[in-house]
């Protein structure tokens, strides 16, 4: 057994077992459960396709067509609609209706956006007042139930099965996972749970092995080698990584004479186009879904706020904690000014790093104040911003 241990538990890189575990189980379970929400709203929108007089004139589609479109809004919601305040469909449209979850959510509706939706509704609402659905059935009305054009969460789920379909193509030699999907038949109310939950499953909060690739993400290597040890730097656990699609490079250096310092206190993080990279990439995808549904009203957390309070008070292994770094730093650096919203690095020069805007800071100073930060995600280097996350700010 190494002498030295990893000090976050449950991350075993070193284990070939733990990485196909993440690939064959939580991942795949996660992919499962995309598959099925993305194929069930698929056939939702099957069954329901073609003009809307005859589906309303069909009692089963009627239904669930309705359902879609008003489910769960009261009468003065509906009348509202009827009269055309866009105050009434905007506001009374709540999470926790079936019509919010698949208007707002599942981005399903008559015409191409909500402000079709919303003129389209109208009109019909009215022309249920005057006539029968037999006598609608007669007609042609001219709308379907679609998927709209102009989305944001589908965007979100069609790219999330992007990277994961793009995942599985780079490690297709060394794992083997089915093309499954859960079958949830027309129940996308039971879909989207599971597939929330599979997802929560995978942040960095819950999971050791995407907190582990998270914290590769740029992170500087005297630091990763005190949290993992050295030994992640070795050949046989780079090769194993490799393996799997993980791989890292140098993504900041402190600009010295002497190239092997240099590379001694590089921030590490991960290749572009790497499984690495892709895992972030989706995990922040999990965050933008969590996000929105929190800020709809759905009770869920929004679970990228969730992870920076939850890591803000612990400790870290210089006896600080982040929420403590953060005021150090702004103290001497005006971080809170300059980085929350992303601080532009203008160079790395001779051990300084040099701001497009503040105070110079020294590369020791940095790997001092910022490397736990870094590790725990709740500071990211990207291309040549610095991102701090400032609770309260």
């Amino acid at each position: 057994m190494a002498s030295c241990q990893p000090r976050v538990p449950g991350v075993r890189y070193r284990d070939e077992s733990w990485w196909q575990e993440f690939f064959t189980k939580d991942l795949a379970e996660f992919y499962a459960s995309l598959n099925g929400l993305l194929r069930a709203r698929e056939a939702l929108l099957k069954e329901l396709s073609g003009d809307l007089a005859q589906v309303l004139a069909d009692p089963q589609r009627r239904d669930l067509a309705l359902r879609i479109l008003f489910g769960g809004l009261d009468e003065n919601c509906l009348e509202g609609i009827r009269q055309g305040h866009y105050y009434y469909y905007s506001g009374c449209i709540k999470a926790g209706t079936a019509a919010h979850f698949y208007k707002y959510v599942l981005e399903i509706g008559l015409g191409k956006d909500r402000d079709d939706d919303w003129k389209e509704s109208q009109g019909l609402l009215n022309l249920l007042k005057t006539m029968s659905f037999e006598e609608i059935g007669k007609e042609k009305l001219g709308i379907s139930i679609n998927g709209y054009k102009s989305t944001i969460t589908m965007n979100d789920l069609f790219e999330m099965k992007k990277i994961v379909d793009e995942i599985y193509s780079r490690i297709k030699q060394v794992v083997q996972v089915q093309q499954v999907q859960a079958d949830y038949n027309l129940d996308l109310v039971k879909a989207f749970e599971d597939f929330l939950n599979k997802s929560i499953k995978l942040l960095p909060l819950y999971n050791p092995f995407t907190f582990f690739i998270q914290s590769l993400r740029s992170t500087p290597r005297p630091y990763l080698n005190l949290m993992y040890c050295e030994e992640l730097f070795s050949d046989p656990v780079r090769n194993l990584m490799s393996k799997y699609g993980v791989e890292l490079t140098k993504i900041l250096d402190p600009g010295l004479n002497v190239r092997s310092k240099n590379d001694e206190l590089a921030v590490i993080g991960h290749k572009d186009e790497s499984v690495g990279k892709l895992i972030v990439e989706l995990v922040w995808k999990i965050y933008n879904i969590t996000s929105r549904l929190n800020s709809y009203g759905y009770p869920v957390s929004d679970e990228l706020k969730k992870y920076i309070e939850a890591k803000y008070n612990e400790e870290t292994s210089a006896g600080y904690t982040p929420e403590k770094l953060i005021n150090m730093a702004d103290s001497e650096y005006h971080i809170k000014y300059y980085y929350c919203k992303g601080g532009y690095i203008e160079e790395v020069k001779k051990g300084v790093i040099k701001p497009r805007d503040g105070t110079p800071i020294t590369y020791e100073r940095f790997l001092e104040l910022f490397s736990p930060l870094l590790f725990l995600g709740i500071a990211r280097i990207e291309g040549n911003y610095l991102y701090v996350a400032c609770l309260g700010d």
